[in-house]
């Protein structure tokens, strides 16, 4: 079977040289590079007994084989040597746990982050605003360049000044109107000023 890799630029992985998970055609992620960056091998993570077990329960839930499993045919752990794409490959549910044995906020950020993208790719309406903020961030570097636009800038920004004095100014009289509306509530034969 060849084996060929992708990559998956899924979440930046903080502290590493890569900002990619590399994943293979039936979408198992690389953990043996990963490893490498953490100056871990793979195999310290699989021949934990509890790593075992887990891999022969998620093989059974999706009525695999376990017998496979830690061989080049293995669907939850594949273990490749030599050939265009060698290593251990794991599957999504195993790879999270792998994860968290590398560094445990390495998983978090990756949990964080895999369901951040899900809720943004989900949502064509936060698509259309994160496409629309890039335009309006794109405009306001080009226009910033612009001694006119920078006019505008200072001239709106007085206008919002103006418009505080005035509101400003508009509730003192209010305020005041007030005061005289209760003091000619309060002694009904003095007129209020005009």
């Amino acid at each position: 079977m060849k084996q060929t890799e992708n990559e998956i630029a899924l979440v930046p992985i903080p502290g590493t040289k890569e900002n990619i998970f590399r994943t293979n055609d039936n979408g198992l992620f690389n953990a043996s590079s990963l490893a490498k960056e953490y100056g871990k091998d793979v195999y310290g993570y699989l021949r934990g007994q509890k790593v075992k077990d887990f891999v022969f329960g998620v093989s059974i839930e999706y009525d695999l084989d376990p017998e496979l499993e830690f061989t080049d045919k293995g669907n939850i752990v594949r273990v490749i040597s030599g050939g265009t794409a060698p290593g251990t490959w794991m599957h999504l549910d195993i790879f999270i746990k792998f994860l968290g044995w590398l560094d445990p906020k390495l998983e978090r950020d990756f949990l964080k982050n895999a369901f951040a993208a899900n809720r943004k790719q989900d949502d064509p309406l936060q698509r259309q605003l994160a496409k629309t903020e890039a335009g309006i961030k794109t405009l306001r570097k080009k226009l910033s360049r612009n001694p006119l636009y920078k006019e505008l800038l200072r001239k709106e920004k007085e206008a919002q000044q103006l418009q505080k004095e005035i509101d400003k100014g508009q509730k003192s009289c209010r305020q005041n109107m007030l005061k005289e509306v209760r003091k000619a509530l309060d002694n009904p034969h003095r007129k209020i000023a005009e």
